[in-house]
């Protein structure tokens, strides 16, 4: 993928989807940065990287962790060339069980979030030849998921920040797209699914390919879509879903 001794941060990264993308870039030659909130989960998954991978403990909910997340990377790379925009999703939850506070939360995690980061990473992606910024959201973006009311209604918010962005940054030739990945086996799938079968059964039948998504077949296309191969692709939503999304826009 022309992807040799590039530098990218993956944000959300110590497990799921996120390393994914940090694995097959990392596969590929690139030099890697990986944040998360957890410790020792980040330590496992640099190990696992290998020795061009490296971490940052940072809550992408916090503006101070952000702005020091953003001072590590420029200490450790003099350019970026790809910024992969990831963050936990919001906790599930039918209308009537979410809090005020709740909504608030979800709007610093997955909005705020994306924002932070983007404003603070850009001066690096401006060095590069090639960069690119590409927004983690949701299939729930294109299509409501039951009981996920803070995914549904928040995520749309990062679709319109890369479509106005994508007007903006790309002036100065910073490609910046979205992906929408459906049902993957992860670990937050699965907390979301939790023993409930049927369930998991009628996600499936709903899914073309009959199964759910493999994360690293997510972390291909992102790597793909952020590298130079893809050197045409501005301003799209990507979907990853196996085909369970049916509309037509």
């Amino acid at each position: 993928m022309e992807l040799t001794d590039r530098r990218f941060l993956v944000t959300a990264a110590s497990r799921g989807l996120g390393y994914s993308v940090a694995s097959v870039l990392v596969d590929e030659g690139a030099r890697v940065i990986i944040c998360g909130r957890n410790q020792d989960a980040l330590e496992a998954a640099t190990d696992a990287l290998g020795g061009t991978a490296h971490y940052v403990v940072a809550d992408l909910s916090k503006r101070e962790d952000i702005a020091r997340l953003a001072e590590e990377v420029n200490g450790h790379f003099e350019e970026l060339d790809g910024l992969f925009v990831n963050a936990g999703g919001p906790r599930p939850g039918r209308f009537d069980d979410v809090l005020d506070s709740d909504w608030a939360d979800a709007f610093q995690l997955t909005v705020m979030s994306a924002v932070r980061l983007t404003k603070s990473i850009v001066p690096l992606l401006r060095k590069s030849e090639t960069p690119s910024i590409l927004y983690s959201t949701s299939i729930s973006v294109k299509q409501p998921i039951d009981g996920l009311v803070l995914s549904n209604s928040l995520r749309l918010s990062v679709i319109g920040l890369m479509r106005t962005l994508a007007r903006e940054l790309g002036t100065i030739g910073i490609r910046i797209n979205a992906v929408c990945p459906g049902y993957f086996s992860t670990r937050r799938v699965q907390e979301l699914i939790g023993d409930n079968q049927k369930m998991a059964q009628e996600i499936i039948q709903a899914i073309p390919l009959g199964r759910m998504g493999e994360p690293i077949e997510f972390g291909r296309i992102c790597s793909f879509l952020m590298s130079p191969l893809a050197s045409y692709v501005h301003g799209a939503v990507v979907l990853i879903d196996g085909g369970i999304y049916r509309g037509m826009t």
